[in-house]
């Protein structure tokens, strides 16, 4: 959402993902979504609907669908600091790869 555009409210959240508005609000209240002050972004209505499948397709029960949302969001954090460190430090890389190293055996 850029500055000025004015974003869903929780019900209309809530339609656009076929959810109840009291669970829009719960995971709003709990800190999985966090809409901006302007309203529920695009961003936010798509991990809504993660959120509905991960109820409806595999019969995730909310708990459980936190942990899921939160390691999700952990992974992209984790995926953000690494694209970070490979740009900041020179390309240096070892002729094989490091799937392909051999492993002495200690006797």
């Amino acid at each position: 959402m850029t500055a000025g555009e004015k974003g869903l409210d929780a019900e209309q959240a809530a339609r656009a993902t076929r959810m109840d508005v009291t669970l829009v609000l719960h995971f709003a209240e709990v800190g999985l979504i966090t809409p901006s002050p302007e309203g529920y972004s695009e961003v936010d209505v798509a991990e809504l609907r993660r959120v509905r499948r991960l109820h409806e397709d595999l019969g995730l029960e909310h708990p459980a669908i936190e942990i899921v949302l939160r390691m999700a969001r952990r992974i992209r954090e984790l995926q953000a600091e690494i694209r970070e460190l490979e740009t900041a430090r020179p390309a240096v890389r070892d002729e094989r790869d490091w799937m392909d190293a051999e492993w002495e055996e200690s006797s």
